[in-house]
């Protein structure tokens, strides 16, 4: 069964397929984006529940990064960032560390924590500087090795990396042995260091929705599944055959690879976040956690309501709980375990919490291991007719999916311009 042709098909409603969309419409052509989900967004989704919004696992946006602010109305998201800085749970303890210079307050705190030495501060500071000099593509030219590696042959302490590096960085990648790569380490020190992490005052999926209201209603098919793609078609699991002249595939990589007949060749990395009700938070201040202890299934908790006060009710407090790594149990075991360490985390409020929901991402992100490749280099076709976006391929991200998915709509714009105005 055949249906009218289009100029493309984006195979996927996430932010990639979606940012390919708004770039195609802005140049007038004619484009439908098929996603299988009953909603937009991909990964990035927020529900409602009792008052609560839970946001799919855990998930932020960095303001430095440039794509979104070249798409978005940030504004609009009324972004409320976390404390540039962040605790550290170790020795039994809870420990601030923050960037000296936008939380002087903290300074003391910064530099007595035990979670490295005076040597790893400096050299920390070292990092930082020169992670931010030059081009982000600079960083993707270095020498590339699993970002453990980097940080021992940097000299950090064995102490520094258990007890903050795993932890912060692991947690970004989902890489509990951080094998991700050292290119990636280095950009995601420069980003952090450059702009506030944030959240949208009605929660992450609002950016997908920001990007879809750029778009007529018609051009987005949700519950469509593709079952095929080749050169001049998608073929949708009801049988429903769409010509178009380009297929951009926006899907995880995963999804991706099927369509193409290939084989999945990256691992992914799973996530699983237990959200609470609380009657109060447990800290003061919108800090993001982080388990230095080098034991227990948490990797980081936080306090999406201190972040932003329309995470949870009056008189409430939402805690969201990430674990990664080996993800075998069931969700009874999982809050089970998670309540006895926050208990002895907390002390006995915990009883207190009311478990809302578990989210289970078994492809939360790919894994990165290096050497991982340029993201900012423009797209080409994977085969005639065809150009992937998102992930696939690239790093992973907000600012990689959006860009990635400029990146295909520029490509397929020279693409139909050189096939209606051949040299």
């Amino acid at each position: 069964m055949k249906s009218n042709a289009v100029e493309v098909v984006i195979v996927g409603a996430g932010l990639a397929g979606l940012s390919c969309a708004c770039h195609l419409m802005k140049k007038d052509v004619s484009f439908v984006v098929l996603e299988a989900d009953e909603r937009i967004g991909g990964r990035l989704k927020t529900d409602k529940v009792d008052g609560f919004l839970l946001n799919h696992g855990f998930q932020v946006l960095q303001t430095a990064y440039p794509e979104p602010r070249r798409l978005l109305d940030c504004n609009r998201l009324a972004l409320k960032p976390f404390a540039p800085g962040a605790i550290v749970r170790t020795e039994g303890r809870f420990y601030r560390i923050s960037d000296p210079l936008r939380c002087p307050g903290d300074l003391w705190s910064t530099l007595t924590a035990p979670i490295g030495g005076f040597s790893d501060r400096l050299r920390m500071i070292r990092l930082i500087s020169s992670a931010r000099r030059g081009e982000v593509s600079r960083l993707f030219q270095t020498p590339d090795m699993t970002a453990l590696a980097f940080l021992r042959s940097a000299g950090f302490s064995e102490k520094m990396i258990q007890r903050f590096f795993i932890p912060f960085f692991g947690g970004v990648c989902l890489d509990p042995d951080i094998q991700a790569s050292s290119r990636v380490f280095r950009y995601v020190l420069r980003i952090f260091a450059e702009g506030a992490v944030a959240l949208p005052s009605r929660g992450m999926g609002a950016i997908a929705g920001q990007l879809s209201k750029m778009l007529p209603d018609d051009r987005i098919r949700i519950a469509s599944p593709v079952e095929s793609i080749r050169e001049g078609s998608a073929v949708l699991r009801s049988g429903e055959q769409i010509d178009c002249r380009v297929v951009v595939v926006a899907t995880e990589g995963p999804e991706t690879a099927r369509l193409l007949g290939e084989r999945a060749t990256i691992a992914s990395r799973g996530e699983c976040c237990l959200y609470f009700a609380a009657p109060k938070a447990p800290i003061d201040g919108p800090y993001l956690i982080l388990n230095g202890e080098g034991s227990g299934i948490i990797n980081s908790v936080s306090v999406p309501s201190l972040v932003a006060g329309s995470y949870a009710p009056a008189g409430a407090a939402l805690i969201s709980v990430v674990l990664i790594g080996d993800l075998t149990f069931d969700d009874r075991k999982a809050e089970s375990i998670v309540r006895k360490e926050l208990a002895g985390w907390f002390g006995t409020a915990v009883a207190d919490w009311r478990h809302l929901k578990t989210y289970r991402i078994e492809h939360a992100l790919p894994a990165q291991p290096p050497p991982m490749p340029d993201p900012a280099v423009p797209a080409k076709s994977v085969r005639p007719g065809i150009y992937t976006c998102g992930e696939y391929g690239s790093v992973p991200g907000i600012q990689w999916a959006m860009l990635s998915g400029r990146h295909a709509a520029e490509a397929v714009l020279k693409e139909i311009a050189s096939v209606v105005c051949p040299d």
